[in-house]
């Protein structure tokens, strides 16, 4: 090999690092669907609120204060939104990690990070602590609450809440458009919800799943 073809290769080499240092792959976007699932998905969302105002109407289950209950017509959601679905890989936590997370009224309850979720959206990646309970008597779920841009605003203040399933190929699905609110924002008197913990806070309004109800202020 002669030296002008070594001097090439080398810099061939340093242009290919230089291309590359710094890059971040972009983690997975919105879930795409055919017009079939994205039917079923529609589908899915409508029952999953009939449901529950069906048992926010039933005063042995619903979660509202009597006063509120007889003028109750349905919680307050978006327009479904497709691009705020994603099927992400669920990064497990490394060994057992506590995260205490701090109530409405002050206490605090313990936590295990169960593990992180990243995807894209806008062309930006966005991490998420997934949590569970610290008490095995409390059972075996995977939980992601979340304050976003509409927090306070459009949204209730202390954040909402994900429940998630881990699939057999390790992802979960993370579904904007099922955030629900904690109890507290129908019932501030007799519920004591856990807020969110600050590192799952999302600069961008995620306007799919429930807003604020309003019916207490």
């Amino acid at each position: 090999m002669t030296s002008r073809t070594m001097l090439m290769l080398g810099a061939l080499t340093i242009l290919a690092a230089a291309g590359t240092a710094g890059c971040v792959s972009e983690a997975p976007g919105p879930l795409a669907m055919t017009d079939q699932e994205l039917e079923a998905w529609e589908i899915r969302l409508v029952e999953f609120r009939i449901d529950k105002n069906e048992a926010f109407m039933d005063s042995t289950r619903t979660a509202l204060r009597p006063e509120d209950l007889p003028g109750f017509e349905g919680l307050n959601y978006y327009y479904p939104e497709k691009g705020l679905r994603y099927r992400l890989p669920l990064e497990p936590a490394t060994g057992e990690q506590t995260v205490m997370l701090t109530k409405r009224k002050g206490s605090t309850v313990p936590y295990v990070l169960k593990g992180k979720v990243t995807f894209a959206h806008e062309g930006k990646n966005h991490t998420l602590s997934v949590l569970g309970p610290a008490d095995p008597k409390d059972g075996d779920y995977l939980w992601l609450p979340f304050y976003d841009a509409t927090s306070g605003e459009e949204t209730y203040g202390g954040g909402r809440y994900l429940d998630l399933e881990l699939a057999a190929d390790g992802t979960v699905e993370v579904d904007f458009n099922f955030a629900y609110n904690p109890l507290c924002d129908y019932n501030p008197e007799k519920y004591n919800c856990t807020l969110p913990p600050a590192g799952n806070r999302l600069p961008f309004a995620v306007k799919a799943g429930e807003k604020l109800f309003h019916a207490h202020e």
